[in-house]
């Protein structure tokens, strides 16, 4: 029984991704989740309320090009701070990440 428990923490640690700190595969965070686009305006203000979402993308590199998008639609100058995506899975929030 015991083996059985270790081969299958194995395979499950083996299906997440570290460079990321997710529970799911790095080709599915990089290139195929949905994701919410959060921007913060003024983020060095740490103003909860400034926090919008301002769209949907699959995958972080797409979330990180809409972010930048958006920052030069309205003036702003992107920060890499000003900007998360959040993982969407089954319609609920799962994880928070930013391209690397």
């Amino acid at each position: 029984m015991k083996r059985f428990s270790l081969a299958v923490m194995l395979f499950l640690s083996a299906c997440g991704c570290d460079k990321y700190a997710s529970d799911y595969p790095c080709s599915y965070v990089e290139n195929k989740a949905d994701y919410e686009v959060w921007y913060w305006k003024n983020v060095e203000n740490d103003d909860e309320s400034d926090n919008k979402m301002i769209g949907h993308a699959t995958g972080v590199r797409q979330c990180e090009d809409n972010a930048r998008a958006y920052a030069a639609s309205i003036g702003d100058d992107f920060n890499d701070r000003a900007y998360i995506c959040v993982l969407m899975k089954d319609g609920e929030r799962k994880e928070k990440h930013r391209a690397l």
